[in-house]
């Protein structure tokens, strides 16, 4: 169930495989309906490695937020972890590791807010990119 505003939108996202499409989906409707398409690609990017870490490592439900300001898209996922993700540099035969290195690559900003029931994994794009 997604609630969806002016300015922002959220979602609650079951922590099983389908979270990374449904994440996906949401950031596709939501831009769309914001007309940010020329943003899309990197933010669906970005969200489904976000997502995808939470079914991974931590195995709880995620709350997903997608917030327009100003001069930025920003993308919020709550999880109930409080272990703070780690960027890695993996080895070409790696077969994980690379969601926080996109991440930190892809968005203008990125950060972690750590909550006491857990933390807000973050990134930013700009939007006069």
């Amino acid at each position: 169930m997604m609630a969806l505003g002016d300015t922002g939108a959220s979602a609650r996202l079951d922590s099983g495989i389908e979270a990374p499409h449904a994440a996906r989906a949401v950031v596709k409707d939501v831009l769309a309906r914001w007309e940010l398409n020329h943003c899309r690609d990197v933010a669906e990017l970005l969200v489904d490695e976000l997502i995808s870490n939470v079914v991974r490592h931590v195995g709880s439900p995620a709350e997903l937020r997608v917030l327009r300001r100003p001069r930025a898209l920003r993308v919020e996922v709550d999880d109930s972890s409080t272990q703070l993700p780690v960027r890695r540099d993996p080895s070409p035969d790696d077969d994980h590791g690379r969601g926080i290195l996109l991440v930190d690559s892809l968005a203008t900003r990125w950060g972690v807010d750590p909550r006491t029931s857990g933390k807000t994994v973050w990134f930013e794009i700009d939007l006069e990119r």
